[in-house]
């Protein structure tokens, strides 16, 4: 009977131990005012882009029109956002606004549709996806541009996709591909080597660096799985770790700035097929929590902004059982 009990009073301490650990994550790495989420969202219909604490909270609608608005990417020192919009009645352009969602300019012009960006570490650059082709044509070649922060000097890098850069500048990794063989690659910066980083036999897309350069995570789809999964895998093509197993869709992640955790898209793939939502999971693939959920529509392209160091009071961390078994139905 007393080594029941002593298993017993081993199993708790380890279960608050975890589940005190994973909420100091929260606490610490989320719930500082400045950790904000840029994403896009249906909720209204027309697709916007909105902006939330990065446990979910203090979800904010920035732009309001009847335009089609997407693909953030905040900049780097947080206080503009660039985005893809069709407003204006012309085709897909980038635009950038204040923090606040007030002030868009429109930086680029042009008869190809744009598409995926990103911006660079030093705020100086931004990297887009464009459209090759005509406008009625069905299958259009995508090229990885690059341009000046203020929409000038633009310069096809590569054929390619959904381009993310190194946390130093140097590189850029994106997808390319056709068929069932779209691969994640990494080029320089100024055009010069590209080497492949994956090797299987999938489609892939949505890479994303994480903040210390080692790894790259992104969503692949095989035949097999049948479902979008995200993978993690290291930037010289090594060590590939697979964190979703769900029979659901994942894809789009992207990394906290202090690379613990990994917001990303989830959408159960059944009919009548719900809106797709925004996750959260530590680095290593274990869920902790939904973000969005609550209203109508898809929200979709989550970018985590920079972060200042502040750091919660130690006060703050304090965990009580309560709090373990709020908790506890979201962990697996």
């Amino acid at each position: 009977m007393q080594i029941k009990q002593i298993a017993r009073c081993l199993l708790f301490a380890v279960l608050c131990f975890y589940l005190t650990s994973v909420d100091m994550l929260l606490r610490e790495g989320l719930s500082a005012p400045d950790s904000r989420i840029v994403f896009t969202s249906t909720r209204h219909r027309n697709a916007d882009i909105f902006v939330m604490d990065a446990d979910g909270g203090n979800q904010e609608r920035l732009t309001i029109n009847n335009a089609r608005d997407g693909n953030p990417s905040w900049s780097p020192d947080r206080t503009q956002i660039a985005f893809v919009s069709d407003r204006g009645g012309g085709g897909h352009e980038i635009y950038v606004m204040d923090a606040r969602g007030k002030g868009a300019i429109k930086l680029t012009d042009g008869p190809r549709r744009k598409g995926h960006l990103d911006w660079s570490p030093d705020g100086e650059k931004i990297a887009f996806t464009s459209w090759e082709g005509q406008k009625r044509t069905i299958w259009r070649t995508p090229y990885i541009t690059v341009m000046d922060a203020d929409g000038k000097n633009p310069f096809k890098l590569t054929d390619g996709k959904e381009p993310s850069w190194s946390p130093d500048g140097q590189r850029i990794a994106f997808a390319s591909g056709y068929d069932w063989d779209d691969q994640i690659f990494l080029i320089d910066a100024d055009g010069g080597r590209r080497e492949r980083v994956t090797k299987d036999t999938a489609i892939k897309g949505s890479p994303a660096w994480s903040p210390d350069g080692k790894r790259i995570a992104y969503m692949t789809i095989t035949l097999k799985d049948e479902f979008f999964q995200i993978y993690v895998i290291g930037a010289d093509g090594r060590n590939r770790v697979r964190l979703t197993h769900n029979l659901e869709d994942h894809f789009d992640p992207t990394w906290s700035p202090d690379g613990r955790m990994i917001a990303y898209v989830w959408s159960p793939n059944i009919h009548p097929h719900p809106p797709a939502k925004i996750r959260l999971m530590t680095a290593d693939g274990k869920y902790l929590k939904q973000l969005t959920g609550d209203q109508r529509g898809n929200e979709y392209h989550p970018d985590f902004g920079p972060v200042s160091l502040a750091v919660s009071p130690t006060s703050n961390i304090i965990t009580v059982w309560g709090r373990l078994k709020s908790l506890a139905p979201n962990l697996r």
